[in-house]
């Protein structure tokens, strides 16, 4: 009987620590289930933390670049828009300059135009035509013996008769030729030049002088030495842009 007390009692005891231990395991178990979940709500707190301060970062980021692009394209814009203007500004001015240019331009030949005034030669002393202008036909010239061309006009004229410009112009050259002598050549607007020839003297002009029409240039003389054995004459020739013609169809009066 002592023995199977002993027994039971034994039995008893065996139970009481599994019981406890069975009570411990649970304890331990239910703890560690609440430390894990707390541990793991944490670790989701922290993600979700962590992704919204990522994403506040990523927000900061692209509001700053989209500022830093909106504001580098506004500047672009901004010089784009100043090229255009100073673009036009100058393309503008520049076309204003040119208006202008070829407005005083314009007005300047106007001038020039209204300033020149239409040639009017006269005949530059009075007397008879003794040889006529031949550039096709020829005419006998009683120094040479010979039939030739004559490519001006012969005016008689007494020695020292004065001789006048046909029309006003500038004294281009005063000089002895071998054959015409003592020449005086006016120039004149438009192309044309008069030449007086076969003069005893031209002291009375300068070359580079401006001269009028009507005013004495020379005397009459006999020096030039293709027509030495013809009367006194003034040997009087017209050029229009480097060509001889017959002055007869430019005198006026």
């Amino acid at each position: 009987m002592s023995g199977k007390r002993y027994y039971i009692e034994d039995e008893n005891k065996l139970k009481k620590v599994a019981y406890i231990s069975g009570i411990v395991l649970l304890v331990s178990t239910i703890v560690l289930v609440f430390v894990l979940s707390l541990y793991q709500n944490k670790a989701e707190a922290d993600k979700r933390i962590a992704a919204q301060k990522m994403n506040n970062i990523e927000t900061e980021v692209i509001e700053s670049t989209t500022s830093t692009e909106d504001k580098s394209i506004n500047e672009v814009n901004e010089i784009v828009q100043e090229n255009i203007n100073n673009t036009v500004s100058t393309s503008s001015n520049t076309t204003i300059e040119k208006n202008v240019t070829k407005d005083k331009k314009t007005k300047k030949e106007t001038k020039k135009k209204e300033v020149k005034k239409e040639l009017k030669f006269a005949v530059p002393l009075k007397g008879d035509i003794i040889k006529d202008y031949a550039d096709t036909n020829l005419v006998y010239s009683e120094t040479l013996k010979e039939w030739t061309t004559h490519y001006g006009i012969d005016i008689k004229a007494d020695n020292g008769s004065a001789v006048s410009a046909s029309e006003a112009g500038t004294i281009k050259s005063i000089k002895n030729d071998p054959r015409y002598g003592l020449t005086v050549t006016i120039k004149h607007d438009s192309g044309f030049e008069t030449v007086y020839s076969n003069l005893l003297s031209a002291e009375f002009v300068s070359e580079g002088d401006s001269v009028k029409k009507g005013q004495t240039i020379g005397t009459v003389g006999s020096s030039a030495a293709f027509e030495i054995t013809d009367e006194p004459h003034l040997h009087f020739e017209m050029i229009s842009n480097g060509n001889n013609v017959n002055p007869t169809t430019y005198w006026k009066d």
